[in-house]
């Protein structure tokens, strides 16, 4: 009898001991992971291509910063150059801005079901000169805030978006605002089962709202990770591809016409190559 309860004693304080380890491991891991992630990416395309349009006249240099907390929270900011002409040599609708930086901020959730969704706010800011080409002695920005809600499942993400300001600062003919300008987007992402090439497409349409610039877009496009190879180990988180993009239902083909009449909303192929850390 003695030797059994000497027998369980121990087995008993080993048990504990074992469940005190554990649990200071647990803590300890939870301790070592940190709640947020801080990621960067820069790269180079050929053009900046956004909702079908051309927003530089050659190669742009890309790149941001990532903020992902792992509540589901994030925040961020990214940059392009862009065209000073766009829309109208010297006096048009960039009025001479050379970069375009975004700020967003917003909230990503996937449930156990596969469905995901995504709440962002973006703002367009345009720091060299900020007057739109509307209404420039009264002080409208380019800038512009835009809200967004995406749903995605499996290889499709469906998003809408839409412009809480004056889109890009814009007034139309008559002198009403622009607010409320939106785009619809659905979206596919997919694996391809070889060369480890990813298939990317898109469709959209723009609603400008009192301005004559709506159209439709599309992408299709693949793309490929990498890595580099170095003396010590390879370099990770390198992406290269090219995609195809072209326009459709175009309300009025002379709004997407910069100051030196380049058609900027015309068939593009674009190639890039970034790397994301």
């Amino acid at each position: 009898m003695k030797k059994y309860l000497l027998l369980s004693g121990v087995l008993g304080a080993v048990m504990s001991f074992n469940q005190v380890a554990h649990a200071e491991a647990e803590r300890a891991a939870s301790m070592a992971e940190p709640a947020y992630t801080l990621a960067y990416n820069l790269g180079v395309f050929s053009n900046y291509m956004f909702r079908g349009t051309a927003l530089s006249d050659g190669p742009a240099l890309q790149g941001g910063i990532d903020w992902t907390h792992s509540s589901g929270f994030y925040l961020g900011s990214w940059f392009s150059n862009i065209d000073p002409y766009y829309a109208g040599k010297g006096d048009g609708f960039s009025k001479g801005n050379r970069w375009e930086i975004d700020w967003y901020g917003g909230y990503a959730h996937t449930f156990d079901n596969g469905i995901g969704l995504n709440f962002l706010g973006n703002y367009y800011s345009y720091p060299n000169r900020e007057n739109s080409y509307s209404d420039t002695d009264q002080g409208h920005k380019q800038d512009t805030f835009e809200a967004s809600v995406g749903v995605s499942y499996k290889w499709l993400t469906y998003t809408y978006y839409r412009a809480l300001t004056d889109y890009y600062g814009a007034k139309s003919a008559s002198g009403s605002d622009t607010k409320g300008a939106d785009y619809n987007e659905i979206k596919f992402a997919y694996k391809l089962p070889f060369g480890d090439l990813n298939l990317n497409a898109k469709i959209g349409y723009q609603n400008t709202r009192h301005l004559d610039g709506d159209q439709g877009d599309f992408l299709i496009g693949i793309n490929r990770d990498f890595s580099l190879p170095s003396a010590a180990k390879s370099i990770d988180g390198f992406n290269g591809g090219a995609y195809f993009t072209s326009t459709f239902a175009v309300q009025n083909e002379g709004y997407y016409v910069a100051g030196d009449g380049r058609d900027v909303n015309e068939d593009k192929l674009t190639f890039f190559v970034k790397r994301t850390w």
